[in-house]
């Protein structure tokens, strides 16, 4: 079988949000030096310090809030995929170089993530964050082990799904998928994941 490797590039940012300039203090090139941020450590934390100046010509608490992305709206802009995202968000936070200005909001795909792993638990029975050798299996049932991911992250939840199941061999094996309709991305899944024996869902979240 041949994989093929998905390669995430970076939208162009809007003419009017290049206008101006912002500083970087040497203190926090410093930081990002000695801290040996990578390459998409780099890219996000520039693509804020260019969403910063959105930020500080904000009127309001409210205007701010708006203005602040989601990690899917930043994953899309600088080329990346969610869960990067998130961990990068981490490390600059940790690092002190996350603008004071951000917060995370809860319309993220981890929170979505969440919010589908906890209704199907309601619906199906069983138990989340279930703990393994290899990490934490999101839903484990009577009959399934189930991994919940954004659509675009199912080649992750394929490598996941099949390290988990070698614990429950006797289970079936489940990937259910959200975000935005794919077709094609769906289908792919669905023939891939399905030479292992593997089931996909799919159901449709606007992030």
């Amino acid at each position: 079988m041949t994989t093929t490797r998905t390669i995430r590039h970076p939208r162009p940012i809007e003419e009017s949000k290049m206008q101006g300039y912002f500083m970087i203090s040497k203190r926090d090139a410093a930081v990002a030096i000695t801290n040996k941020l990578t390459g998409s450590q780099c890219r996000l934390w520039l693509y804020l310090m260019t969403v910063d100046s959105s930020v500080n010509q904000a009127q309001s608490m409210i205007e701010i809030y708006q203005n602040i992305p989601t990690s899917t709206k930043i994953a899309e802009k600088i080329g990346v995929c969610v869960d990067t995202v998130d961990k990068d968000l981490r490390k600059l936070k940790t690092a002190g170089l996350l603008p004071t200005w951000f917060v995370f909001k809860r319309t993220d795909c981890a929170d979505i993530e969440r919010g589908i792993r906890d209704r199907l638990k309601v619906e199906l029975g069983g138990e989340v964050e279930v703990i393994t050798a290899v990490g934490r299996i999101d839903l484990l049932t009577v009959t399934e082990v189930i991994e919940i991911k954004n659509i675009n992250n199912w080649k992750e939840a394929l490598g996941k799904i099949l390290a988990y199941s070698s614990f429950f061999p006797e289970h079936s094996k489940r990937i259910h998928l959200f975000g935005r309709p794919d077709l094609a991305k769906l289908a792919l899944a669905q023939a891939t994941c399905s030479e292992f024996g593997i089931t996909v869902t799919f159901e449709e979240v606007e992030s």
